[in-house]
């Protein structure tokens, strides 16, 4: 009889019930029974044989960590704000219950969550990071424009802290006020500037040079600092490619030993106008999209719980570039009157 081993999904964002049908499609069913949790509604799991709604993420590492004692949990994966989850790594450790955070300690989640002490790593150890200034006030935010705008013909921003596209704008110097309530992506130079100013607490920003070239996603399997296995996403309007080889791998293993990556992560990158990679930011994380990654053949969720189980994974015969064409699903919920 084969050894059965349990792990514990836990809040994600949208991909959570894509880990836990990956698994349940993989070989590796049969030797595991899946938990999971979630702090919100979520029809798609609800109806799950061992499904709990789970407190708010920044409350919930010690409820996490007492009902994986509770049922003799092996593993327990991090899918959302992993970082509340990390402090208490030596009391999971204690349990003999594997945490998955997407880095295997506290100070690596804080560089790859500062936005701005994660570009000057990266630049310190020469990786193709985007030159950045940080602004946290008025005159620090305009002192980085007029300084950037000398060398680059367009500028970007960004949060330092958050999830890669909330609060990202392109500046343009000549566009019309009007233009941010047309476009969420462009913005007014002068109008984001005035914008900052009226902030009773200014929120740390990055200032950049704006790269207009394509956009890529690197979606990653990795245990201890090491890839397992890693596929390149590319959106087009309507459809991804996805691809076993890409240029931006080897950037990637670097990155990963760098920063101590533990789990089912992602990075971003994005191409200047020579069509040189840079890297955007490391999320800690599975991104929505990875499941996509499964069409070649490589499936990264499997490979990740394989290697920490020490199970046998079998594999499909994996296909080097797929066009995958994603479709919405809808799902019956219950009406309660």
């Amino acid at each position: 009889m084969l050894q059965q081993y349990k792990i514990w999904i836990a809040e994600c964002y949208s991909c959570q019930i894509d880990i836990i049908e990956l698994l349940n499609n993989s070989n590796l069913s049969e030797q595991l029974i899946v938990y999971t949790s979630h702090s919100r509604n979520r029809p798609e799991l609800v109806n799950l044989e061992h499904y709990f709604e789970q407190p708010k993420i920044s409350e919930s590492a010690p409820w996490l960590l007492q009902k994986c004692i509770e049922h003799k949990i092996n593993i327990l994966f991090a899918g959302k704000h992993s970082q509340y989850l990390e402090s208490l790594r030596p009391e999971f450790e204690a349990h003999q219950i594997t945490l998955i955070t997407g880095a295997v300690n506290h100070d690596f989640h804080d560089l790859i969550n500062n936005k701005y002490q994660f570009t000057l790593k990266c630049e310190a150890q020469n990786l193709p990071a985007i030159p950045a200034r940080l602004a946290n006030s008025t005159e620090s935010l305009q002192i980085a424009i007029d300084e950037l705008q000398q060398q680059h013909t367009e500028l970007c921003v960004k949060p330092v802290y958050g999830v890669y596209g909330a609060g990202f704008l392109r500046l343009q110097n000549h566009v019309n006020y009007f233009k941010t309530f047309e476009s969420a992506f462009k913005c007014n130079t002068q109008q984001f500037i005035e914008a900052y100013s009226q902030q009773e607490k200014p929120i740390k920003y990055l200032v950049m040079p704006y790269l207009a070239g394509r956009e890529c996603s690197v979606d990653i399997a990795c245990s201890n600092g090491k890839i397992i296995a890693q596929v390149t996403r590319i959106k087009h309007d309507y459809f991804q490619e996805c691809y076993l080889e890409h240029p931006c791998h080897q950037t990637c293993i670097e990155l990963v030993a760098l920063f101590q990556c533990d789990g089912l992560i992602n990075i971003q990158f994005k191409q200047d106008q020579d069509l040189n990679w840079h890297i955007l930011e490391i999320n800690p994380r599975p991104a929505g999209g990875f499941a996509y990654t499964q069409h070649t053949g490589i499936i990264l969720v499997a490979e990740l719980i394989a290697e920490k189980l020490h199970l046998v994974l079998k594999r499909p015969v994996p296909t080097a570039v797929v066009q995958v064409l994603p479709i919405i699903q809808s799902i019956k919920m219950d009406c309660k009157h």
